[in-house]
Formats: C-alpha cells, sequence, structure tokens
C-alpha cells in the first residue's frame, strides 16, 4: 500500500508495472481515485509537496455526489 498524494490515504495501490522492468509503477488510491506514476515528478507523487490547492479531504468523498461530465471531444 501507498499514501495517496491527494487525499493522505493509505489505501493506494500498484494497479500496473512498466514493460520494462523498474521504469515505472501505476497506483490508484482505492478512497479517492487518484491515479499516478512513479516516474512523475515529487510534486505529483510526494503528499508532503503535493499542490494543497488539490488536496481533498478524504471524509468529503463519500458525499461527494456529483461528478463532472467529461466535456465532448474537439476535433
Amino acid at each position: 500500500m501507498h499514501t495517496c498524494p491527494r487525499c493522505d490515504s493509505k489505501k493506494a495501490e500498484t494497479v500496473s508495472k512498466s514493460p520494462v522492468e523498474g521504469a515505472w509503477e501505476a497506483y490508484q488510491c482505492q478512497h479517492c481515485f487518484f491515479t499516478w506514476r512513479s516516474s512523475e515528478p515529487d510534486t505529483i507523487t510526494n503528499p508532503e509537496k503535493y499542490n494543497p490547492s488539490f488536496k481533498i479531504d478524504p471524509a468529503e468523498v463519500e458525499t461527494a455526489v456529483q461528478v463532472p461530465a467529461v466535456p465532448k471531444r474537439k476535433n
């Protein structure tokens, strides 16, 4: 288990590994569903350096009933 940079939950799991051994691993938080790769900068992978403006309160995840719609693709 890993610590999620976005919600600080200890529920992040390894979901994928690079076909080139050791190049990167992909993680996903099982609480807030944030996904990141080990090869990203510390500002994404390190909970202490993650931009506080994008942090979320884990307690609010259960009450977040509205999910923004994905806009139509622009050609």
